[in-house]
């Protein structure tokens, strides 16, 4: 559950605060089957604790090995991303492709369409997602994110921005 939980922030981050960077992926294999049980309504909420500044976002399985993430839920704004888990250097990481937006529809071939996701439980039901920060140089492209991912210590705070937690809702 833990796996999936982390499958389902690391999507969420990525979409939130991170724009897609790159137009090849950066993992092409080592990804892990997903736990169906993360499947689910999340949310989060803004600095001030107002309810009217909650983001919502939909986490479903898709197939076997991934998730569907619709984000921004009951927004103009809102996408929809294929979610793929693997375990690396010890850490949750969440691969994110971008399916399509509301806006724009599906995705031209020229355009990012992936990104990475860092994701670490934070509390009982609760994720938080800290997206691949998206200026330095391990973002010059998706093989130097790997080789900075692959160091023997990686710098995490240096690759990965601020977390935000989203809160899974209770299923009815």
């Amino acid at each position: 559950m833990k796996t999936a939980l982390k499958l389902f922030a690391f999507a969420f981050l990525t979409a939130a605060l991170s724009s897609c960077l790159f137009r090849e992926p950066v993992f092409t294999e080592g990804f892990i089957k997903p736990d169906s049980s993360v499947a689910g309504v999340y949310f989060t909420d803004d600095e001030t604790g107002d309810e009217r500044g909650r983001e919502f976002a939909v986490l479903a399985p898709m197939g076997s090995d991934s998730f569907a993430l619709h984000y921004p839920v009951g927004t103009k704004g809102g996408s929809y991303f294929e979610v793929k888990a693997l375990q690396f250097a010890g850490k949750d990481i969440w691969q994110i492709r971008l399916a399509a937006t509301f806006e724009d529809g599906l995705p031209q071939q020229d355009i990012p369409t992936y990104t990475l996701v860092l994701v670490e439980k934070s509390g009982e039901g609760k994720l938080s997602i800290r997206p691949l920060k998206s200026e330095g140089d391990h973002t010059a492209s998706a093989a130097t994110t790997l080789q900075a991912l692959s160091t023997a210590k990686p710098d995490w705070d240096k690759l990965f921005g601020e977390a935000k937690t989203f809160v899974r809702l209770k299923d009815r």
